[in-house]
């Protein structure tokens, strides 16, 4: 590995918060759809994922279930706040025909 690529990023010293969401959708649904809605609404505070822990198939649905992790750099981060965005990012999942969280 080149030295040159190398970046040091430091560590936010403010704890984290971990958040899940499982999605039922139709089979056929790639994990990747259900992926970008959660990306698209999950905000900036969002340090690692969305990642993909789990999935099965059941009478014809698929549940994905991610994992994302929310960190801020100024401040403690309140469960409030990330409820809302859970809210919205739950919201837009609803939105769509044929999914819902579970």
């Amino acid at each position: 590995m080149n030295s040159e690529n190398k970046k040091f990023k430091m560590w936010s010293l403010f704890p984290f918060i971990t958040r899940d969401v499982a999605v039922w959708v139709p089979e056929g649904v790639l994990s990747s759809e259900v992926l970008k809605i959660i990306k698209e609404n999950a905000g900036n505070l969002v340090i690692r994922g969305p990642e993909l822990f789990d999935e099965f198939k059941k009478d014809g649905q698929i549940s994905y279930a991610f994992r994302l992790v929310f960190q801020s750099f100024e401040r403690t981060l309140t469960d409030e706040e990330i409820n809302v965005i859970m809210t919205k990012i739950t919201n837009k999942i609803k939105d769509k025909n044929g999914w819902q969280v579970r």
